[in-house]
């Protein structure tokens, strides 16, 4: 499956990011693969919304938490 990604669904969105918001920051549970049911933390670049479904390259690597300036 590593060759294809990983599915995951989006269930929380947290908040725009990049220099000038292109990003957003979101909650990802991931849906198959080794690490199945964890929650991670990811940046998605475009539209996005909960419930929506993604595939992730790889899981081991999470995003940093946004934070006020």
């Amino acid at each position: 499956m590593s060759d294809e990604g990983y599915l995951a669904e989006v269930v929380k969105v947290i908040g725009r990011t990049g220099i000038y918001g292109e990003v957003i920051q979101v909650m990802c549970k991931i849906l198959e693969g080794r690490d199945r049911g964890q929650i991670i933390r990811r940046n998605i670049k475009g539209p996005i919304k909960v419930g929506d479904k993604v595939i992730l390259m790889e899981t081991e690597r999470e995003a940093k938490e946004i934070r006020a300036r």
